[in-house]
């Protein structure tokens, strides 16, 4: 998902959203709206926005809005993931861009947690 993700905050993809699709980066910039706008530009199986969405609220909107503020501002955006007990969110300013780090949980069914010690 972070993958699909970073491949759509490029300098050329966020030019490219906001010639064909103005109307997406306004929504982006409403409140409670970066599941519905990431599944728009990404192509997210059911699980990817299940995740999303299992993001506390609170998270999920400063990583809304750290996006938004950096494309209002020609920012590049990094976004980037690490597994974690809680979710966290780490969101760096570093002048020509922003880097948000997403830490959370594997969902339950995760493959990983099939693994077994021997």
């Amino acid at each position: 998902m972070m993958y699909n993700l970073q491949g759509t905050l490029t300098p050329e993809a966020i030019d490219a959203v906001r010639a064909e699709r103005p109307d997406v980066l306004e929504q982006l910039n409403q409140p409670g709206t970066l599941v519905d706008v990431a599944g728009s530009v990404v192509d997210f199986v059911d699980d990817d926005r299940a995740y999303l969405e299992a993001i506390p609220p609170a998270l999920r909107e400063g990583i809304r809005a750290a996006i938004a503020s950096a494309i209002a501002e020609n920012k590049a955006v990094h976004v980037s993931y690490s597994p974690g007990y809680d979710f966290e969110v780490r969101v760096n300013d570093y002048v020509e861009g922003i880097s948000v780090h997403l830490s959370g949980p594997y969902p339950p069914a995760y493959p990983r947690n099939e693994y077994r010690k021997p």
